[in-house]
């Protein structure tokens, strides 16, 4: 017994394409979805380390300040580049994250 299959095409009935269509849709809004969920995780994650990092500047400025007088902390030029280091990374961090949360092409240019 043999099979003939004859080629050609396939012609999509209007009820066909619309289920095609709202398939899509529905899979493009989980991912959507999905997205969303991730970059608030993140985002919340983010700005505890930020927290941190900046309260570590606080704590060490009100050490620093309080121990000075006592001879104790650190020295000036090494109190500098302490806070001049930590605040730039603050910035470059939020910089990252912003840049990750937020992409200048939409979440279309990360997917490339």
């Amino acid at each position: 017994m043999a099979l003939k299959v004859e080629s050609g095409n396939v012609a999509l009935t209007g009820d066909s394409e619309r289920l095609a269509e709202k398939a899509a849709s529905e899979l493009e809004g989980r991912e959507h979805t999905q997205i969303l969920e991730h970059r608030d995780r993140f985002s919340e994650i983010s700005y505890g380390i930020m927290q941190a990092w900046v309260g570590f500047l606080i704590v060490l400025t009100l050490a620093q300040f309080s121990l000075k007088p006592l001879g104790m902390g650190l020295e000036t030029p090494e109190f500098i580049a302490v806070i001049t280091t930590t605040t730039a990374s603050v910035f470059g961090f939020g910089l990252l994250v912003g840049n990750f949360l937020f992409p200048r092409g939409g979440s279309e240019r990360r997917r490339k």
